[in-house]
Formats: C-alpha cells, sequence, structure tokens
C-alpha cells in the first residue's frame, strides 16, 4: 500500500515543514488544486542501483580501458544520467523536477557550492591520507588514480576536463537526484541522504577512497536537499573534481598523499573550519529547505501510479541506448586497451 511522502503527512516532531496549507487533518483529501501532492512512494531504488553497479561494473569499466577520457565520458552519459532520466520517466515522473534539474537554482546557491566544494576538497584528502595510513600499501597502489593520467599530455587534459565537468553531473544526476529524491518519498531527509551517500560510496568500488567518498556524498546530498536542487551540489562535485585534477596535470606532490596522522588531521581540520561558514552560509540563505513533494510531477496524471514499467520510458531513451551501444562498439574497435586497473569516475 502506497503512503504520503513523510513531509507530505509528517509524523510529530517531523523537522521538514511544509508549505502553509490545509490543516493537517486534510492534507490526506484529495484536492483539484495543482498543488495537491500525490501519496506515493518511489520504491525502485535498489533495482536502480543493481543497474548501475551491473553497467558500471562491466560495460562502463571496458569502456574506460579502451579510452580513458572518452570513456570516462561514455559511462558518465551512459551509466548515470540516461538510467536515472529513464527510471524517473518509466516510473511516471517528469525527469528533470524528479532528478532536481529544475527549476534553475538560485546563483548564490552554486557559487556557495562551489566554495563548499574546495573547502571538501580538503577535509575529504584529509580523510583519504588517514586511510592509507590504515590500509596496506600494496592495497593503496592498487587503487591509485594516477593510472588515469600516465597517457599523452592531451590525453591527461581530456581526461581532467571529463572528470570536472561530466562526471559531476552525470553521478549527481543519479545519486543525488534519482536515488535521494526516491529515498525522499518515503524516509526523513536525513536517513535519504546518509543512505544515498552509502550507495554513492559503494559505487566507486575503491575500498580506498570509500571514506573520503562517503564523506563527499553527504555533503552532497545535505546539499541537495537543504537547496532542492541539484546545482549547487553538481558545483561542489566539479569544484572538488577539478582541484584533484588540477594537481595531477600539474605534476605537483598532492599535501594529502604520504601524510603522516598529525599532517593528515590538520588537513582535514582546515577543509572542515573552511566549510563551516558555507555551510552557515547555505542555512541563512534555506531557512526551510523545500518539501519533498515538490519533485513528484507525474508525466500522466491521470494514472497517478509512481511504480516502474518498462513499458512507460519514453522511446527516445530506448533509442539514446542503442546510439550509447554503438559508441561503445566503436570504442573498442579504435580504442587502445590499457593495462587492467580499477578506474573509476
Amino acid at each position: 500500500m502506497e503512503t504520503s511522502p513523510p513531509d507530505i503527512a509528517p509524523p510529530a516532531g517531523e523537522p521538514d515543514r511544509a508549505p502553509p496549507g490545509p490543516p493537517a487533518g486534510d492534507r490526506h483529501r484529495a484536492s483539484p488544486g495543482p498543488a495537491a501532492a500525490p501519496p506515493l512512494q518511489a520504491k525502485g531504488v535498489g533495482g536502480f542501483f543493481v543497474l548501475v553497479m551491473a553497467l558500471f561494473g562491466f560495460v562502463g569499466f571496458a569502456a574506460q580501458q579502451f579510452q580513458p577520457a572518452l570513456g570516462l565520458l561514455w559511462s558518465e552519459a551512459f551509466v548515470f544520467m540516461l538510467p536515472a532520466g529513464a527510471a524517473a520517466a518509466g516510473s511516471n515522473l517528469r525527469p528533470a523536477p524528479f532528478l532536481r534539474l529544475s527549476p534553475p537554482p538560485r546563483p548564490l546557491h552554486v557559487v556557495l557550492g562551489l566554495g563548499l566544494g574546495g573547502a571538501l576538497f580538503l577535509a575529504a584528502g584529509g580523510v583519504m591520507a588517514i586511510t592509507t595510513l590504515l590500509l596496506p600499501k600494496a592495497l593503496v597502489e592498487a587503487y591509485d588514480l594516477a593510472q588515469l593520467f600516465k597517457g599523452p599530455a592531451w590525453e591527461r587534459t581530456a581526461v581532467a576536463l571529463v572528470a570536472s565537468l561530466a562526471a559531476p553531473l552525470g553521478e549527481e544526476a543519479a545519486f543525488r537526484g534519482y536515488v535521494q529524491s526516491s529515498l525522499r518519498t518515503w524516509l526523513r531527509p536525513w536517513p535519504a541522504v546518509l543512505l544515498g551517500a552509502l550507495l554513492f560510496g559503494v559505487m566507486h568500488l575503491d575500498p580506498v577512497r570509500f571514506p573520503a567518498v562517503l564523506l563527499l556524498g553527504v555533503a552532497f546530498g545535505w546539499l541537495t536537499w537543504r537547496t532542492g536542487s541539484l546545482w549547487p551540489a553538481v558545483a561542489a562535485h566539479a569544484a572538488n573534481n577539478a582541484l584533484g585534477s588540477g594537481i595531477a596535470l600539474s605534476g605537483a606532490s598532492d599535501p594529502t598523499e604520504q601524510a603522516s596522522l598529525g599532517p593528515a588531521l590538520a588537513i582535514l581540520a582546515m577543509g572542515l573550519a573552511l566549510a563551516a561558514p558555507l555551510v552557515l552560509a547555505v542555512l541563512r540563505a534555506t531557512p526551510e529547505p523545500p518539501p519533498a513533494r515538490g519533485a513528484v510531477a507525474l508525466r500522466d496524471p491521470a494514472h497517478p501510479s509512481i511504480r516502474f514499467r518498462f513499458s512507460q520510458v519514453p522511446a527516445a531513451y530506448l533509442a539514446a541506448g542503442i546510439v550509447g551501444m554503438g559508441l561503445l562498439f566503436l570504442l573498442g574497435v579504435f580504442g587502445k586497451p590499457l593495462p587492467a586497473t580499477p578506474l573509476a569516475p
């Protein structure tokens, strides 16, 4: 039986407040007005995550082995972005609002997201430094992402651009967009943010980076929930990736690498100290987060169900998937296979 999202019929003590509307006792009554939210739950998160893991672990990995930059771009488009849109549309939901791509974000939120991403780069770097001190050296070396930046200069630059621009959009659309919005139809904010971040960390298939990625996932999820838009999280993700890619391209040593415990803790503390005023600025700019029901817009209001049905996926998504398979074939034919290494988005 489907029930209302938490912020449509909140239990006592629910911190998420809905906009002014009918009294609490009337919230379950049908309303013909456009603001009425369907009492529905999106339950396809598990299936979506399994699909993304299968695509990334097998097909996306192969694409990146054939050509790192183009393979990574292919993964972001056809492993993350396309399935997220198709899953929303196939659930009778309008993809843009459900993935939090619309309405347009406030410019201030995007600017704060960029700054927060820079601060989080330091904080996550400190966590990464601590993790590498605790794990066996052989494991750390096996998951070294420096493999992505060992090709020709043009290839390294292309990888950096894709990692900084395409990866944030694709991954955020999948995890802070589809996954977190789905979880928010039946979970309170923080459980949805934490569970979405956990799945985001697992997706990377990287035990060395997992704690740092988990921290970033929580921050990006909180930013999306608080602002009601995916774009501030995309900006934060882009800033984080751009800083890491810039260091790799420049050949400079990463200050978080080979750090002892003292400097690692100092880097973590510095990152958190820089993030704190930006978090406060986001809180001041959004005294109340938008309600979850703002993301639930039905494609066909005459059939009020958001249970995924493959028959509801628009033909354009299926055609895009066929194009993606064709592009993957071309990568396999013309790409230059690399040694098998655990590449990740």
